[in-house]
C-alpha cells in the first residue's frame, strides 16, 4: 500500500485513504454483543434483545465516529531544521480543519518512531513536531507519515498513511580530535594576515636589550644621537585556516567527513576566518554562522549522498 501513496506537500483525508478496523476491544465487545444476543433467542428474554441491539448499535456509532473524526483534515509539511546524524530529525507538519469539524485524540508517527499527540478542537490549526532517528547523513526524506485515532470509544481504529515530501538535511556525525595543526589567527574579523618574529620585512624599532645582536642596531640612529636601537622584523603569516580532504588521509569517506565536521564547529566558535577544500568544491575563507551552515551543508551533501 505505501508504494502507491504519491508524494505531495498538502493532502486531505478523505473516504478514499481512510481505513477503520475493530481494535482487540471492539472485537471482544462485538462478541459479547453476539453471546447476549444467542442468549436472549434462547431465552426469550426482551431485556436481552434490546442489550445486544445497543451495543450493535453503539459499535455502528463508533466506525462512523471514528472515520469523521479523520475525515477532511488536513496536513501540510513546514520546513525542517537540520541535525546531525544520529540525532533525531524533527519534521514539522502543519494540521488544520475546516470551522464545522473538529478533531480528537489524534495520533501522528513514523514507523519505529514516538507517537505525538494532538487535538484540533479550540484552534483551526497547529503545528507539530513528529521525530524519526537518522542513521546517514545528507538529504533524508520523512518516512510515511500515520495518522491514527481510536476516536471515540477505543472500539475502532481509524488510520490513514500519507507522504508529505517533508525533507530534513544531516549533517556528518562531529567525531571530536586534537587539532594542534591549525595555526590560530588574530581575534575579530581581520582576515589579512598575523605576524610572528622572523626576519623577512621589517616591522619597527625597539630598545635595545643587552644580549641582542650588533647586526640588528640601528647605528645610524645612534649617531643621531637617539640611543641604542634595535631594528625588528616579522614574517607574516596568513590568518585564514583551510580545512582539506588530505589533512586525513587514512581515513574513510564517512571519517573524514565526520573530523571535518568537528573541525568546523570547533573553528566556528574562534571567529577567525576558515575554509573548506574537498574533492569537487572549494568555499573559500569566511566567518558568521551562514558560512559555518554552508560549510556543514558541503559535507552533509557530499557524493550527492
Amino acid at each position: 500500500m505505501a508504494e502507491r501513496i504519491p508524494p505531495r506537500n498538502k493532502v486531505t483525508l478523505n473516504r478514499r485513504i481512510i481505513y477503520i478496523m475493530p481494535t482487540r476491544n471492539g472485537l471482544m465487545f462485538v462478541t459479547a454483543a453476539g453471546l447476549i444476543f444467542i442468549a436472549a433467542i434462547n431465552y426469550a428474554v426482551s431485556l436481552a434483545f434490546g442489550l445486544a441491539f445497543l451495543m450493535v448499535s453503539i459499535f455502528i456509532l463508533a466506525i462512523l465516529y471514528s472515520f469523521n473524526n479523520l475525515n477532511q483534515l488536513h496536513l501540510a509539511s513546514q520546513a525542517s531544521p537540520p541535525v546531525f546524524c544520529g540525532e533525531e530529525a524533527s519534521f514539522k507538519v502543519q494540521l488544520s480543519r475546516s470551522s464545522s469539524k473538529k478533531h480528537e485524540a489524534l495520533e501522528l508517527n513514523y514507523a519505529e518512531s514516538n507517537i505525538t499527540h494532538l487535538d484540533l478542537v479550540l484552534q483551526d490549526q497547529d503545528n507539530v513536531n513528529v521525530f524519526t532517528t537518522t542513521r546517514r547523513r545528507g538529504d533524508c526524506k520523512a518516512p510515511h507519515l500515520r495518522i491514527t485515532t481510536y476516536f471515540p470509544l477505543g472500539l475502532c481504529r481509524a488510520w490513514s498513511i500519507v507522504d508529505l515530501d517533508s525533507h530534513c538535511l544531516v549533517y556528518p556525525k562531529p567525531i571530536a580530535h586534537v587539532m594542534d595543526q591549525f595555526q590560530s589567527g588574530a581575534s575579530g574579523t581581520d582576515d589579512s594576515a598575523i605576524s610572528k618574529a622572523g626576519s623577512e620585512d621589517f616591522y619597527g624599532l625597539r630598545e635595545y636589550v643587552p644580549g641582542d645582536s650588533l647586526r640588528q642596531v640601528a647605528w645610524k640612529n645612534v649617531a643621531r644621537g637617539q640611543g641604542m636601537q634595535v631594528k625588528q622584523f616579522v614574517d607574516y603569516v596568513d590568518s585564514k585556516v583551510w580545512l582539506d580532504w588530505d589533512m586525513f588521509y587514512g581515513f574513510g569517506v564517512e571519517e573524514r567527513l565526520s573530523r571535518l565536521c568537528y573541525c568546523v564547529l570547533q573553528l566556528a566558535k574562534t571567529g577567525n576566518p576558515f575554509g573548506l577544500k574537498i574533492p569537487g568544491v572549494e568555499i573559500h575563507p569566511g566567518i558568521g554562522v551562514d558560512h559555518k551552515n554552508r560549510l556543514l551543508k558541503a559535507l552533509a551533501l557530499y557524493g550527492n549522498v
